[in-house]
């Protein structure tokens, strides 16, 4: 309804300027017509006036001369002056007295027709400078006809004692006097008149020619800025249908018209290509047909929500699958709006897009996969996290009570129940180690572990950590062969963490060791970073044994009689991470491993 409003305001802005220019100049070109006109009809009024005074004059002189004629009526000769009189008085009354005017002037012999011309040009310009001449002249007319019926009334009444008729020299004296003056009215009336004539005329060949060039000029320049904004709106539409185009084609949008009396749908290219139509084709495709290419399961669902749009005038919005003939299927949004047409016998139609949201679609459920999996590794590590701390506290009992048997000297144990007690302490150190493990890993995950990467003496790490392992290197006698220069360029690392690295590399690399071998420490440095390397004389392992190291219970089979249970590694590298480092191993089977840690240099 408003684009209807808003397109009738834009015929009226074009159409309506034209319409008034043009009878503006229709009603000047009458107006100046009917005051020609009336011009015409005042000259042939006073030719009528000025014959009815010339008859008057001429009976009116042979009376005076002694004629035997008798003498005529005065008002039945001077008819048309007296008449055009009354016209005038009945005109110059306030307000005018149209009718005694129009009457006025049939007495004086004017045409009927021309009666309404000379009453309106009369009102309009008689008292102008335009007019004020000649009326001023036909005021001096009507007083010297006034006139001339006095002495008529005087020179018909002249009679002898016997009743004759006698000449009378004053009256002809007076007659020619008057006739003189009344002729000289009629000639300045005519005048005045004929040059208001010729100044009306000019004045309106001047109005209507300078009224034509002034629309002449309006209507090119409104022309030309019509063009003007037809032209920039042909060039923005260009431009937006050149961006639509680029946003359609990036979108992968087609469009689509459905025209619901013949149940058939215009595509584009770019829609045709979505339901697996030639992209080149032309011409409607019937709506069964498309229905055919859509999902059976999708087909009720999509023809509810088409025929709900259509009835209540809502937005479409839909989303079906396409099965392409290759058997491929693929996921189509709709969204389309009904237009009712302006007019009774316009067809309602929808224009809409399609789109595929196959990618969003796979991409929507992928999220909801990952927020799922994160929800579960979050519960996980909650969980890890509460039974690591419940197992800590029987764990530290168990840890503390197998301690006091065995150091209490009071009641001291035989050498069979300080075996069995010294399992209980081993197996529970094993498994506060794991618990510590599982504790770190569910921190890092968590993002709850903070590292404070500080400037690291990583020499001083290594003497603190071969200290902490000293009684199990001992135990394998395996020895150290620590080739690291005495002052080791600075690492920034967490020395607490750092040590826990160190301790957990040394002892695997002593456990994984062959019985009486060693493990060689050597450093050296690279762009940036500190490289720290562990190497044992181990059995060594496959690239592939070597890519399962890193991963959470993964220990190799030929190693399953070493005490451990495949975390420690995990820890060393997660650590590792945490403090922007990177660790390496490099192995084959039967040359030992070597581990190599490198951090940024501080």
């Amino acid at each position: 309804m408003l684009s209807e409003r808003s397109d009738r305001l834009i015929y009226w802005r074009v159409l309506g300027p034209l319409v008034l220019a043009i009878g503006v100049l229709v009603a000047v070109s009458v107006g100046g017509f009917q005051a020609l006109s009336a011009a015409r009809a005042y000259v042939g009024g006073e030719s009528l006036w000025s014959k009815a005074r010339s008859v008057a004059v001429a009976q009116l002189r042979l009376r005076a001369n002694g004629g035997e004629r008798a003498c005529p009526p005065l008002d039945q000769l001077l008819a048309v002056p007296l008449g055009d009189r009354a016209a005038r008085l009945a005109m110059e009354r306030s307000p005018p007295d149209e009718a005694a005017a129009r009457e006025g002037f049939l007495r004086g012999g004017n045409s009927p027709d021309d009666i309404d011309a000379l009453i309106d040009l009369y009102l309009v310009a008689g008292s102008t400078p335009l007019l004020r001449d000649s009326v001023d002249a036909w005021r001096e007319g009507d007083a010297l006809i006034e006139q001339l019926r006095v002495v008529g009334e005087r020179v018909c009444a002249a009679t002898a004692g016997d009743g004759r008729q006698v000449a009378d020299a004053d009256g002809l004296r007076d007659l020619d006097r008057i006739d003189a003056r009344l002729i000289a009215a009629e000639t300045r009336f005519s005048a005045r008149l004929g040059d208001a004539s010729r100044r009306a005329g000019g004045l309106l060949t001047s109005t209507i020619l300078l009224f034509a060039l002034l629309v002449t000029v309006a209507a090119a320049w409104y022309v030309l800025r019509s063009l003007g904004a037809q032209i920039a709106q042909r060039r923005a539409l260009v431009d937006a249908n050149t961006r639509w185009d680029l946003a359609a084609e990036a979108a992968g949008v087609g469009l689509f018209v459905w025209h619901p009396q013949d149940d058939a749908l215009e595509l584009d290219s770019r829609a045709r290509q979505l339901y697996g139509l030639d992209a080149e084709g032309s011409g409607p495709v019937g709506r069964a047909e498309l229905q055919a290419r859509m999902h059976p399961d999708d087909r009720a669902e999509f023809e509810r929500l088409q025929q709900a749009a259509r009835a209540q005038g809502e937005t479409l919005r839909a989303r079906y699958r396409i099965v392409r003939e290759n058997g491929a299927v693929r996921h189509v949004e709709a969204v389309g709006t009904l237009r009712n047409g302006g007019k009774a016998w316009e067809m309602p139609q929808m224009f809409g897009v399609l789109r595929d949201v196959t990618d969003e679609i796979a991409a929507g459920r992928l999220q909801v996969e990952r927020d799922a999996a994160e929800r579960s590794a979050q519960a996980r590590s909650e969980f890890l996290s509460r039974l690591s701390h419940e197992l800590r506290t029987p764990l530290n009992a168990v840890l503390g009570m197998a301690q006091l048997l065995d150091l209490d000297v009071e009641q001291p144990l035989s050498a069979a129940q300080r075996d069995r007690v010294r399992v209980i302490l081993d197996s529970g150190w094993h498994l506060l180690h794991l618990v510590d493990d599982v504790l770190d890993i569910t921190r890092i995950d968590s993002g709850q572990l903070a590292l404070d990467s500080v400037a690291t003496d990583p020499r001083a790490v290594l003497r603190a950590s071969l200290a902490l392992i000293e009684p199990e290197r001992a135990r394998l006698g395996i020895r150290i062969d620590d080739r690291w220069p005495a002052q080791a360029p600075a690492v920034l690392a967490d020395p607490r963490r750092l040590q826990q690295v160190f301790v957990n590399l040394l002892s695997n690399a002593c456990k994984y060791n062959r019985r009486g071998g060693s493990v060689t420490l050597t450093c050296g440095t690279t762009a940036g970073y500190v490289s720290l390397a562990f190497s044992d004389q181990g059995p060594g392992m496959t690239p592939e044994q070597a890519a399962e190291l890193f991963q959470p219970f993964k220990r190799l089979a030929h190693t399953a009689e070493v005490p451990g249970v495949g975390l420690g590694l995990v820890v060393v590298k997660l650590l590792i991470d945490q403090m922007r480092g990177a660790i390496d191993v490099d192995s084959e089977p039967g040359q030992g491993a070597r581990f190599t840690v490198r951090l940024r240099k501080a």
